[in-house]
């Protein structure tokens, strides 16, 4: 039998090659598309500055909802029509190139980052997530939220970032007490929302397409007819639009 530290070293190499493997996968569907000669023009409303809510890098990694960070931050990112890219994190900044192999696909090259100590452990994990998702890209999607616009990103790897042409307000706080449970599940969903109303619920597969939606009865849904993986719940609100990532098994 091997040592427990032997063994947890093994498990985490596992980890980081499994990761390195989707991500290599992920950059060669993106290449094949493009040399198919599919690139097309992306969204002009992709050109202007957002505001990052969310991000997880990888079902393995850590989510992050910008409104829960202490000391608070306003990280963004910066979009211009030559197709480059900036923002900022916590304390540090980074940039970079976008490519666009077709017209749902961003591609990112040239990604660096400056590499300042942000005096808070939170922040400095925070960047680590934020900065490795930004170094890749994947399929996103622009939505409309009110008078604002949403910008959500999603990779192969069931990493995800969303962003807002606008800040959040006191309202869009009040969306993280909305609660969904259990996750794992075969077959029931759980929604506490309080005094939020909820208008409709949507039920997002692995690869961004709509799998069910609901538009009653938001206590509860079930789940046991969709396959296993993992999926995105988006919970349309009168303050906003919440995602909420569960599993099905």
């Amino acid at each position: 039998m091997l040592p427990i530290g032997r063994t947890t070293h093994i498990l985490t190499v596992a980890i980081k090659l499994k990761t390195n493997i989707m991500k290599n996968l992920l950059l060669l569907f993106l290449i094949l598309i493009s040399s198919l000669g599919y690139a097309q023009e992306p969204n002009p409303e992709l050109f202007q500055t957002w505001y990052l809510n969310f991000v997880q890098s990888s079902d393995l990694g850590t989510p992050y909802e910008v409104s829960e960070i202490e000391p608070s931050i306003t990280p963004n990112l910066i979009i211009l029509e030559d197709y480059t890219f900036s923002g900022d994190g916590a304390c540090n900044t980074f940039s970079g190139i976008f490519e666009f192999p077709n017209a749902e696909t961003i591609q990112s090259s040239n990604f660096s980052n400056s590499n300042d100590d942000c005096d808070t452990e939170e922040h400095n994990f925070f960047e680590n997530e934020y900065f490795s998702f930004m170094q890749d890209g994947g399929f996103y999607e622009i939505t409309q939220e009110g008078s604002g616009l949403v910008l959500t990103i999603s990779n192969a790897i069931f990493g995800q970032a969303v962003f807002r042409n606008f800040t959040l307000s006191t309202n869009d706080f009040d969306l993280n007490s909305i609660q969904i449970y259990p996750s794992p599940s075969s077959d029931l969903i759980f929604v506490q929302s309080k005094n939020i109303d909820i208008d409709k619920i949507e039920i997002i597969n692995s690869i961004g397409q709509l799998s069910k939606t609901i538009i009653s009865n938001f206590r509860s849904f079930d789940i046991s007819d969709l396959p296993v993986g993992v999926y995105l719940i988006k919970i349309y609100t009168q303050n906003g639009i919440l995602n909420k990532k569960i599993v099905k098994k």
